[in-house]
C-alpha cells in the first residue's frame, strides 16, 4: 500500500495531539506545553497547511505541517508519526510527501525546518531526502536545515 497525504479528520485530532504531547511539543504561547485545547488552534494558525498522512483511508498514520512564513519561506513543521508505526519508513513518506507539496506551491523553491539535533533518525530522513544543514541558523540544541539551496 501506499500512503498519502490528506486533511487530517476531526476525530483525529486526540489521536494526534495525545502523541504531540507526548513528545513535549510547545503549545502556542512561549514556555507552555501542548495541550488538547491548543491543538485544533495550531490547525488554523495563518499561513500554516496541514496534512495527515495514510495507507489508503486508513486511520492516520502521521502528521505535518507546511508553513508559509511571511517572509515567503516554505517550512516543514510539526513533524510527527505515530510511535507506534516508527522505525518502518513512514517518517521518511510523510517527509518526502510534505516535500513535494511544498515544492508545489507557486515560487517556492527552497523549503526549510529546524529539528532537534538529538532527534538522530529525523536528521537521517532529512539529509537522505537531500535536506542539507545551515549551521549558521542553528543551535546547540536544534539543527536549521534547508532543500534545495
Amino acid at each position: 500500500m501506499s500512503t498519502k497525504l490528506r486533511e487530517l479528520h476531526v476525530e483525529e485530532h486526540k489521536i494526534v495531539c495525545a502523541w504531540a504531547m507526548k513528545e513535549n511539543w510547545p503549545g502556542l504561547v512561549k514556555g507552555e506545553v501542548l495541550t488538547h485545547e491548543d491543538f485544533p488552534k495550531i490547525l488554523t494558525l495563518p499561513g500554516h497547511l496541514s496534512f495527515a498522512m495514510s495507507e489508503e483511508e486508513s486511520s492516520v498514520l502521521g502528521f505535518g505541517q507546511i508553513w508559509l512564513s511571511p517572509n515567503g519561506k516554505a517550512n516543514l513543521v510539526r513533524i510527527i508519526v505515530d510511535p507506534a508505526m516508527r522505525g518502518r519508513g513512514f517518517g521518511k513518506s510523510l517527509c518526502s510527501l510534505l516535500l513535494a507539496e511544498a515544492l508545489r506551491i507557486p515560487n517556492i523553491a527552497h523549503v526549510f525546518l529546524r529539528v532537534r539535533r538529538d532527534n538522530l533518525s529525523a536528521v537521517a530522513v532529512y539529509r537522505a531526502l537531500g535536506f542539507a544543514d545551515i549551521e549558521g541558523e542553528s543551535n546547540a540544541n536544534v539543527l536549521a536545515m534547508a532543500y534545495g539551496l
